[in-house]
């Protein structure tokens, strides 16, 4: 019970105001029942002294001593009071009613100077007064006692309402207490869960307060800060997102540039080799290497081709980097056909047949240097991995502002999980990396790294008679930044 009050506000307030409600209920109560009946008491004594002021000239005025008892006796049949007649011996002459005149411990009276010449014997509940008048010369003393049953029936009746009128006042302050306590802090005691929840970061429930007070201020400034903070750590969330997905980003263009640079070291690792042995061999004029010509050859060949994979490299890294793609309106079937032109030797060489369907023109935004070297090594691909007597067909169309461009070769199929890594950098569909049948490995890797920056779709399939690449890219756009 003690802890239950020390951990509730609620019980706190409902205990305070229930014992201060019943302290200043009861000190009501018992100072009512204390002073009503003296006030009251009062009040019909200073009433009876004024009405037998005014009695005292008219019993001056009378013929006779019988007159005086008959006024007398209209008087206390109207006030309800006690009434006697002294004369100034001290002997009763008239009394309205058997009058007992108590000096004893219980009663203690108190003589008291009127300015109307009264002489006033009082208490607490009993109040006597004397006054003195002349008839016929004659002095004699009317002495009026005010009734005191109707104060006492009065003092006794609240005294014995007083128990029920304290039991009341104990149910209605708790009654009242209970409904002033829960109105007070039932706001509090919401709030206080809000800000529980809050610190828990569950910023979602509200306290919902109509109040317009302090209270309600409150209630409004914490659902304020609440949706402060969670929109703030929501942009934080989402910053957060952005930047773990930034990391992993880097991390990932990382890993790529690790194994990009450690496959282009063994690339290069081989031809040098290579190279290294040849030099040696005829250098040191070892058995088999006296034909220098045929070795010399051989070098040149093999420098060429290293010649050929460093220009790449190169270029691979210069569209890693920060270039801007500038796009002009090119005629992009035109730009097929030269590319076409290029590579004629090439497909008599290997008796390849050649069907094309292109258009006259069709014009698009694109950079022609980039695209001019993304063809040319997608027909270059197309050849050398098609058997000799196969055929490459090229298509080329424009619809609703997309450009699409096919190169099939057939009498070839690769294998479908192959696919997806024939745009990685060296990855050769060849698993045995014969260069004779194989190039540098970064053609079609230089293609993905141009599409992209021409934010072209791309890609390599099957089809039922061989192998094809395709790309669709807008016709029409501005000059835009590479990533």
């Amino acid at each position: 019970m003690i802890r239950k009050i020390k951990t509730s506000l609620t019980a706190k307030l409902f205990l305070a105001t229930t014992v201060l409600l019943i302290l200043v209920c009861l000190l009501s109560v018992f100072s009512m029942a204390r002073y009503i009946p003296q006030t009251y008491s009062n009040r019909l004594s200073a009433e009876l002294q004024k009405q037998a002021n005014d009695l005292v000239p008219v019993l001056e005025k009378a013929g006779s001593l019988e007159e005086c008892y008959s006024l007398v006796q209209q008087f206390t049949a109207q006030t309800k009071a006690t009434a006697y007649i002294e004369d100034s011996y001290g002997d009763i002459l008239y009394s309205s009613d058997k009058l007992t005149i108590t000096t004893d411990k219980d009663s203690i009276a108190t003589i008291q100077e009127n300015p109307d010449s009264a002489i006033i014997t009082s208490n607490e509940l009993l109040t006597e007064a004397g006054y003195v008048f002349n008839l016929l010369g004659s002095d004699y003393t009317l002495y009026v006692q005010s009734d005191t049953v109707s104060v006492n029936q009065a003092t006794e009746a609240i005294w014995q309402t007083v128990p029920l009128v304290i039991l009341g006042i104990f149910f209605m302050s708790i009654l009242f207490s209970v409904i002033y306590s829960r109105y007070i802090t039932k706001p509090i005691i919401e709030l206080s869960s809000t800000s529980q929840k809050m610190a828990q970061l569950n910023f979602e429930p509200h306290g919902n307060s109509n109040r317009s007070d302090e209270i309600g201020i409150l209630s409004d400034s914490l659902n304020t800060l609440s949706d402060n903070l969670q929109h703030t750590l929501a942009e934080l969330k989402k910053s957060n997102s952005e930047l773990e997905a930034e990391i992993s980003k880097e991390r990932e263009l990382e890993k790529r540039q690790q194994e990009f640079f450690s496959a282009a070291s063994h690339e290069l690792k081989t031809p040098l080799t290579i190279l290294k042995g040849h030099l040696m061999g005829m250098l040191n004029k070892v058995k088999g290497y006296e034909n220098q010509e045929t070795y010399m050859d051989r070098s040149l060949a093999v420098v060429e081709k290293m010649e050929t994979l460093v220009k790449e490299l190169l270029y691979v890294s210069k569209t890693d980097g920060k270039q801007r793609t500038e796009y002009k309106t090119i005629d992009f079937a035109e730009l097929l056909r030269v590319q076409i032109a290029d590579v004629t030797d090439l497909l008599s060489e290997k008796g390849i047949f050649l069907s094309v369907d292109i258009p006259d023109k069709i014009l698009c935004d694109a950079d022609p240097a980039q695209m001019e070297r993304a063809i040319q090594n997608v027909l270059v691909n197309a050849i050398r991995y098609s058997p000799n007597g196969e055929a490459i067909y090229i298509s080329l169309s424009n619809d609703k502002n997309i450009v699409s461009c096919k190169v099939e070769n057939t009498g070839v199929h690769i294998p479908e999980e192959m696919i997806p890594h024939l745009f990685e950098a060296f990855y050769r569909a060849d698993t045995s990396r014969n260069r004779n049948t194989g190039g540098t490995g970064l053609g079609l890797y230089i293609v993905r790294k141009i599409m992209e920056l021409h934010h072209a779709k791309y890609g390599i399939q099957n089809t039922s008679r061989g192998v094809v690449f395709w790309l669709e890219m807008q016709q029409e756009r501005g000059a835009i930044n590479s990533i």
